[in-house]
């Protein structure tokens, strides 16, 4: 992350949006440093997609305000438009035309220069490595090709901020990898990336900071350590044995809590995962020693952020509260 951007954030405050009865999104605060890669989570139906649309100046928010590259979104969406690029979820594209027309196309949209217009087109192509296909129909390109273009033609006009909606759904990993080193090149060069997806080892292996959603709301924003922290994050322990009939036995006898922990057998092993943090190494060390339980390796696991994700987002139907991750988010606006 390049920390000398200063004007590439984004801000919001008590950010909503309604339709009738239905508050899609509800009093969302968030804070975006210029030049970070910014994780935006939640389940299906969150708000994820709502709050993109108001950012990017394509929705007027119902109440609230935000500010995206310094621009106030509800007063100046039109200067909002022409610093940000957006990959939506699900691209349009005009099947007729070659990849070259197509970026041509959105380059006339912003009113830039011809020659300069051709110029970001070759440059564009040759970046997301569509160049020898250029002149061929966008019709034919198969799925992860119009994902390369979609990217390109979000780049088209050198945003300072741009905004990614489930960017590598349903590439293949080779189509996955690709988007994601890009995204890092992006940002290497002092765009803020803001980024939508469901992939959550891509969010953990990219994003500096991360916000997840439930049901319109803010549940957490923070950086992934600090939202493990906020899940009560145990570090598991993980004892492996080798796997006998007399270890499965001794295993079965062990003086924990049937709800605590859990077991799996691979490859010639048996291992034991003990999720409350609270035991010591030395101490289950010596609790697998009474059983006669000779310990190969023992570890400790931080919780994966899909972990944080499902712990954070658990709720009640019948209250419509969140039951866990309540009170003030880290880092919260």
């Amino acid at each position: 992350m390049d920390s000398s951007v200063t004007d590439n954030g984004i801000s919001t405050f008590e950010l909503s949006k309604s339709y009738r009865d239905f508050r899609a999104v509800d009093s969302l605060s968030l804070k975006v440093e210029g030049g970070e890669v910014f994780g935006f989570l939640g389940p299906n139906g969150a708000g994820k997609t709502t709050t993109i649309r108001m950012l990017c100046g394509l929705m007027a928010p119902t109440a609230g305000s935000a500010k995206v590259g310094g621009f106030d979104v509800r007063r100046e969406g039109l200067k909002v438009r022409a610093i940000v690029g957006l990959l939506p979820e699900r691209s349009g594209f005009y099947n007729w035309m070659n990849a070259e027309e197509y970026l041509l196309h959105f380059a006339s949209l912003y009113n830039i220069e011809a020659q300069e217009g051709r110029r970001r087109t070759k440059e564009l192509l040759e970046r997301v490595g569509l160049a020898e296909k250029s002149f061929a129909p966008i019709g034919y390109y198969s799925r992860g090709m119009k994902q390369r273009l979609a990217l390109a033609r979000t780049l088209i006009n050198k945003p300072r901020i741009v905004f990614l909606d489930e960017p590598t759904l349903g590439l293949d990993p080779r189509g996955q990898q690709d988007i994601r080193t890009m995204l890092r090149e992006i940002n290497d060069g002092g765009v803020t990336v803001f980024l939508s997806s469901h992939a959550l080892s891509e969010v953990s292996s990219l994003c500096d900071r991360v916000a997840i959603v439930d049901r319109g709301r803010l549940i957490a924003q923070g950086t992934i350590e600090e939202l493990r922290r906020l899940a009560g994050d145990s570090r598991s322990l993980t004892v492996r044995v080798e796997d006998s009939e007399s270890a499965a036995k001794r295993i079965s006898a062990l003086p924990y809590p049937a709800a605590s922990w859990s077991q799996k057998t691979e490859g010639g092993f048996i291992e034991v995962e003990l999720r409350d943090g609270s035991h010591s190494a030395s101490e289950v060390i010596q609790t697998f020693e009474k059983q006669g339980l000779e310990i190969y390796e023992i570890r400790r696991q931080e919780m994966t952020l899909e972990q944080v994700f499902f712990h954070l987002t658990e709720s009640d139907p019948a209250d419509g509260k969140e039951a866990r991750g309540q009170g003030p988010p880290p880092g919260a606006a």
